[in-house]
Order: C-alpha cells, then structure tokens, then sequence
C-alpha cells in the first residue's frame, strides 16, 4: 500500500505549492501584527526544534558487543510461566518463537502440546530484561534484544531440518531481522515466517503518515531523565476482557528502549526485500499497541513469493486488540493458522 506522504517528486511540488505561500502569508501577516523581529525568532524557534529532532532520531552505533544474557533463575522469574520455553524433543523442525516488548514467552505456551503432536520442537528464549522486574530492563535496547535472538537462533538451528520463525509484536520485528540476515544463507535460512501485531514503523509523518505517538519524537531527550515510566508488574488478580488478564509482562513506558526501536526500524524496513521465506502476517484491525498499517508495509516490502495475511476484527472488545496469541477470541484460529500455513513448507 503507498501512502500519500510518500516522498516523491510530485508530492514534494504539490506540497510546496500548497503549503509554500500560505507559510509566506501568515509570515507576513504575524511580522505586521508583531513586528519585523518576529520572522527571525519563528525561524529561530524552527531551527531549534530541527535541531532537537534531529538529535532525537540521529542514529546510533550498532552494539555488537553485548554478552548474551544468562536465563534468569526461577526464583526471580515474576509467574513460572515466564519463564524461557524449550521442548527440545529430537524432532526434524523446529518453531522458533519470539516474544513481544515487553512481555514474556508465556504467549507461546498454549503451542507446545499441538507442536509436538505435529512433529516440531520448540523454542522461545527470554529477552533480556524481560520477566522478572523492570528494573532489569536497565542497559538493554533493540541492539541487546537482536542480539540475543540472533544467538539462540544460530545455535539451534544447525540442529534441525528446517526452522520456522514466529514472532508477536517486537519479537515479529526481530524474526524479520533474523530472516533478512539469513534468507540468503541456506544453512541457516528459515523454511517460513509467521509475523503477529509487529511494528517496523512507529512514528514516520513524512513517508507513511504514521505518528504511534508525538512523544516518541522525544524519547531520546526523556531517556536522560528516567529509564521508564510507571514501571510495574501488573496485579495477578486483575479483571480483564477476552482473556487479556493473562498477559505477562511489565507495565509502563520505557523511552530508552522505544527511542532505539525508532532508530533501528527503518533499518529493517529498508532489508525487507531480503525476506525471501514464506511469509504469513497477522494483523488485528485496530490494533492500538502497533499501527495495523505495518501490516500492509511488511507484506508489502518483503521479498517472498508466498505471502498470506490475517486480519482480526475484535472491534467488540475495549483491550488493545495486539496480543493475537492471548486472547480467546483469537488464539486458536491464528495458531492453527500459523501452524497450517507451516505445513505446506515441511516436505
């Protein structure tokens, strides 16, 4: 799907002929009102905030030295069920799943008995940080996550005949990160890859017309004040709708961590054509975590020659319709989905 703010030629000179002398005007208008000094502090104050997004969205040096995490003991995990999955039972396939930010891997467990009877291993580590208390999330950013994903993946996959990528949310973002590495390497590409909710875009006004949020712009500039924001386990014993009670992950909002997600996502975007695998992307319709027009970009931008889509109306319900795998609306249908569109790539 294009989108109208796409930066083309054309769209640069209607913008300009339209936007262009009306800027002019009000100029004018405000130097008469205000005097001849207020062109200059209204190009001052635009140069200031050009500067200040500029450093917001700069981009960083890749981490690559970042030691993978050991899994946490259980004793600090916050519900056993967070804890890293790993039924590892000698089968020739292997899924490989990827949780979301910042959740756990318990949305993956209701996979684990009909994975077996079909045939597949499974596994789905712990990001770093995750699971236990949000204060762990201190020093981890997209680099961190990506890095440890990327480990786990390179040592299971010489093990199996062939390896399927599942990813909610961010971990869909990094299944796409690892598929855009290793499509073109044959021991190492996967045979499909099932993407859920997952953003690679969060806030790009000018190329897609998205804004997930203003604040976004600035999350570089809140990192240098507080790591997170209303950080905290949610009560085990709240009331929820569709089964969203059971989400296990940390409450709050961590700038730090969305700020490098922002840096790094059109990266990804740019390296979907590398996704030469099998791709199936799931997508609720009002999705309120992650625009559900990162569906259309991602099926849209990958470079497979089979792609299907999913896209789920929860418009009933008043949760943020993202978790696809939790809700009891939805996660049967999508995992037998997921689990059927596999099947077609297994002999």
């Amino acid at each position: 799907m294009k989108s109208p703010f796409r930066r083309d030629g054309l769209g640069r000179a209607v913008v300009g002929a339209l936007v262009l002398p009306g800027a002019g005007a009000l100029l004018a208008l405000a130097a008469c009102r205000w005097g001849p000094a207020f062109p200059a502090w209204a190009a001052l104050g635009a140069a200031a905030a050009g500067a200040f997004l500029w450093w917001n969205l700069k981009p960083l040096p890749v981490r690559t030295r970042n030691p993978a995490p050991s899994s946490p003991d259980t004793g600090s995990l916050m519900h056993p069920d967070a804890a890293p999955l790993a039924q590892l039972k000698g089968h020739r396939d292997l899924l490989f799943c990827v949780h979301g930010f910042p959740a756990t891997p318990a949305e993956f467990r209701p996979f684990l008995p009909e994975a077996d009877v079909l045939g597949y291993d499974l596994a789905a580590p712990l990001l770093p940080g995750c699971g236990t208390r949000p204060r762990d999330l201190a020093g981890q950013d997209y680099d961190s996550f990506l890095h440890h994903v990327r480990s786990e993946y390179l040592r299971l996959r010489p093990r199996y005949e062939r390896v399927f990528l599942v990813g909610q949310s961010l971990g869909g973002t990094l299944a796409l990160a690892l598929a855009e590495e290793y499509c073109a390497v044959p021991a190492l590409a996967p045979s499909a890859l099932a993407a859920i909710g997952a953003p690679v875009v969060l806030n790009s006004l000018v190329r897609h017309g998205m804004v997930r949020h203003p604040l976004i712009y600035a999350a570089r500039f809140l990192g240098l004040f507080t790591a997170c924001l209303g950080a905290r386990v949610p009560d085990p014993d709240r009331e929820g709708e569709d089964g969203d009670e059971r989400w296990l992950g940390y409450e709050g909002i961590y700038p730090r961590i969305v700020h490098t997600m922002q840096i790094r996502f059109p990266e990804v975007e740019r390296k979907l054509r590398r996704v030469t695998c099998p791709v199936l992307v799931c997508h609720a319709r009002g999705d309120r975590m992650t625009d559900y027009r990162n569906a259309a970009i991602i099926a849209g931008g990958v470079g497979s020659d089979r792609i299907e889509t999913y896209t789920a109306n929860m418009d009933r319900f008043r949760h943020i319709r993202h978790s696809l795998l939790l809700y009891d609306s939805q996660r049967d249908r999508v995992r037998e989905r997921i689990l059927r569109f596999f099947g077609e790539f297994r002999s």
